[in-house]
């Protein structure tokens, strides 16, 4: 909420230089502090992401190659997920990401089937509750947990150089040193990686955060869009917070990003289209690193995505290139 203490002081300041009229300073000091927080989520809401990929194969590494990622926290409050399988329907990107997505929401996955065939979630019989539904073929696939401090993920690889993580981190509100500690194995999580990755979901934090500032500066990650208010969406659409991020490898040019429609979430989506820039671009390789993304970090996977990869998950028997 930085700033928001930056408007709320300003027009406390200003209230007291002009004395006669403080209620009306104040006044119009919250709502212009609001409406600016507001505007950055709102003016680029509701209108649809650039044309998709279709049914053509998946991202490769080939230069050019165009991806839209959606991240959405569906709010566990919410049960009536009507709008949300109508929004999904009309396949609003190439890769979503649900959060918050639990055991009451699950009938989701067969209604959206037809737009996106492939899918993975945790919302069956864990309190993961995250999903990634894809349009495109996948890889390799899973869920897993970041131990020691919990912190449940989906993933999925596409092609041979692009991997997506979805997650959904502690808000600090409730826990705050949890949050920092899953933060913490976030980003040596994301460190480890090698190839381009895109990160998403919900971190319930902003850019002003100083846990997200770290996983930036210890990953290399870009944050697709800046200050794109996506939370609180209920019970008005007017968000104040960028809690809802998706960020990227270097090698990856973003296009386009944008929010979704207010779907009865306290969240909005958000959304972003990129590109694989070209090769001149990308960040070299480090060539010392031979195994795979997961399998790089797999010091700090729980045994549950030990468990999943052996189970119903693609990619059980060789995570290595």
């Amino acid at each position: 909420m930085t700033g928001h203490l930056i408007g709320f002081g300003l027009a406390a300041s200003l209230a007291l230089i002009v004395r006669g009229w403080m209620p009306a300073v104040l006044a119009a000091g919250i709502a212009a502090t609001i409406g600016v927080h507001a505007w950055p989520g709102l003016s680029r809401c509701c209108t649809p992401p650039p044309a998709q990929a279709g049914p053509a194969p998946a991202p490769t590494g080939a230069t050019g190659q165009r991806l839209t990622v959606l991240a959405f926290n569906t709010w566990d409050a919410v049960r009536e997920y009507r709008s949300l399988a109508r929004y999904l329907a009309t396949a609003p990107a190439d890769i979503v990401i649900l959060s918050e997505f639990e055991e009451a929401k699950r009938p989701l996955l067969a209604e959206v089937k037809s737009s996106y065939p492939h899918q993975v979630s945790c919302a069956a019989g864990r309190d993961c509750a995250l999903a990634l539904l894809s349009r495109l073929p996948l890889a390799e696939s899973g869920v897993g947990t970041l131990d020691p401090h919990g912190l449940d993920f989906v993933w999925a690889r596409l092609g041979t150089s692009l991997t997506v993580v979805g997650t959904h981190v502690q808000r600090p509100s409730s826990d705050p040193h949890l949050h920092i500690r899953q933060m913490a194995d976030l980003t040596d999580f994301v460190r480890r990686m090698d190839g381009s990755v895109v990160l998403a979901g919900d971190f319930n934090n902003s850019l002003w955060s100083s846990t997200f500032r770290r996983l930036r500066d210890a990953t290399g990650l870009v944050p697709t869009s800046f200050f794109t208010s996506t939370w609180p969406a209920w019970p008005l659409p007017l968000p104040q917070v960028a809690l809802d991020h998706i960020l990227v490898s270097a090698d990856l040019a973003v296009l386009a990003t944008g929010t979704g429609p207010a779907l009865g979430s306290d969240h909005l989506p958000v959304w972003a289209q990129l590109r694989l820039a070209p090769t001149l671009d990308r960040v070299p390789r480090q060539p010392s690193r031979v195994i795979s993304r997961l399998a790089a970090a797999g010091p700090h996977l729980g045994g549950q995505l030990l468990a999943d990869f052996g189970g119903e998950h693609v990619g059980a028997r060789d995570l290595r290139r």
